[in-house]
């Protein structure tokens, strides 16, 4: 074989094993791209809700407390429509008001048994008063007169009046004290059973217009003071009340709107009332949290929205239009807060520090670090690093 022959063919030999290795390399190189998705930075608008439940409550309710006595009459039955000023239960108040008369009459006695002693006292008094000036009269008489005979019967009659004076009845100040202290305790007595008639009205009459929703009274038998006899409600004027963690009551403003899913239905409303001090909760398994509740008016009624029925809430908490966005899904924290992404730039990873704004379940509104167009990539692994290769993964199959 000729030397040209032999160099010709080492030459292809040396051209072949460098494309071999040049394809092995590339693979290596091209094994180690990792494969992201991507998104595009760009302008929208962005909504930022709180998720919720809400149980729904009438806005005008009131549980009646009745007397303790006997029940005579219950006029309504659960599901009843009522109008103000109709009659709900009536009592039979005999015996408070035979009690009223009784302590009247013990008062009454008491007072005039207090001002015959005072009479007395004072009659004693004036008797005595009396005697002593005619005594009086009667010595100066003595000190004058000659007649022996009409000496002698001035000392008798002296001596007469000073014998009546000390027979007199006296009335002493504890007696008319004691007689006081009587007509005290009749008084007490007396107010306590008006009291009593008072905080036992003989009859409930609705407030206003609405629905009876528990009847817990029966005829004849003797109310419970533990629990309300009637709860009536106005059930066509609603509302949702959310109850939110120490977390999210901060986010929480009067006038806010709030969009209610119940039963297949939507409804519109705005938060109204919020508490001014957090509750424990008294949900089962739930024992120990503290929330805040919140009530929401509703705008647009609806006959399958009830009492006491969970509803879902939507409470709109802020609300950003034609602002630069991304998905929530690339966003970065941190330990400290700072926030971050990865966009890709020449086939490579490159981390850029964003400012975040508002933040709505799905996007995220970026004040600063990125700009319109930009391709951030979405769930960024723990591995991925500046400078690593990436491969955008268009959801294609690989041949």
């Amino acid at each position: 074989m000729s030397k040209k022959k032999i160099v010709s063919i080492v030459l292809v030999g040396v051209v072949i094993l460098g494309a071999i290795g040049f394809i092995k390399i590339r693979g290596k190189s091209s094994s180690k791209e990792i494969s992201v998705k991507t998104s595009t930075a760009s302008k929208g608008d962005v909504k930022a809700f709180l998720s919720t439940t809400a149980v729904i409550k009438s806005k005008n309710s009131k549980e009646y407390f009745g007397a303790q006595l006997k029940i005579t009459k219950v006029n309504v039955k659960v599901g009843d429509s009522v109008k103000k000023g109709d009659l709900l239960v009536k009592y039979d108040g005999s015996d408070i008001t035979n009690s009223i008369k009784q302590a009247e009459i013990q008062y009454n006695n008491a007072v005039l048994q207090k001002q015959d002693l005072v009479n007395q006292k004072n009659e004693a008094e004036k008797k005595a008063s009396d005697a002593d000036k005619q005594i009086k009269d009667l010595e100066k008489e003595l000190e004058v007169t000659k007649d022996p005979v009409r000496a002698q019967q001035l000392q008798t009659q002296i001596s007469q009046l000073k014998t009546s004076k000390g027979s007199m009845p006296g009335i002493s100040g504890e007696k008319i004290k004691q007689a006081e202290n009587q007509v005290s305790l009749a008084k007490v007595g007396l107010d306590s059973a008006k009291q009593k008639q008072n905080s036992n009205k003989d009859a409930i009459y609705a407030d206003f217009d609405g629905v009876v929703t528990q009847v817990n009274v029966s005829e004849g038998a003797v109310g419970n003071m533990a629990q309300p006899a009637i709860v009536l409600q106005d059930i066509s004027d609603l509302k949702a009340v959310v109850s939110v963690g120490k977390f999210d009551s901060p986010k929480l403003k009067v006038g806010q709107d709030a969009f209610i899913s119940a039963n297949g239905e939507k409804y519109n409303g705005k938060i109204s009332f919020i508490d001014p001090v957090a509750k424990k909760s008294s949900i089962p398994g739930a024992a120990g949290d503290t929330t805040l509740n919140a009530d929401i008016d509703i705008a647009n009624k609806g006959v399958n929205l009830k009492v006491d029925f969970d509803a879902d809430v939507e409470i709109l908490l802020g609300e950003k239009n034609a602002v630069l966005q991304v998905p929530a899904e690339s966003i970065k924290s941190d330990k400290n807060g700072n926030t971050s992404v990865f966009v890709v730039e020449n086939g490579k990873a490159k981390e850029k520090k964003v400012e975040i704004g508002l933040q709505s379940d799905l996007n995220v509104e970026i004040i600063s670090g990125l700009t319109e167009g930009e391709k951030v990539i979405l769930n960024p692994s723990a591995s991925l690093k500046n400078d690593v290769s990436v491969k955008e993964d268009t959801g294609e199959v690989s041949k």
